[in-house]
């Protein structure tokens, strides 16, 4: 399970987006607003789950 997690994470840190918004996401210095982030993109996914 450990390696295929491994995997995920190589994978989304090779593409463009996954590297904009962990260099985004790592300057956000607030706590709470990088709790939100992760919120607000889960909510996004779970939406795009429905459709």
């Amino acid at each position: 399970m450990e390696t295929s997690s491994s995997n995920y994470v190589v994978d989304f840190l090779s593409s463009s987006e996954g590297l904009q918004l962990n260099r985004a996401f790592v300057k956000i210095s607030d706590p709470k607003v990088r709790r939100k982030v992760v919120e607000l993109v889960k909510a996004l996914a779970a939406e795009a789950d429905a459709d």
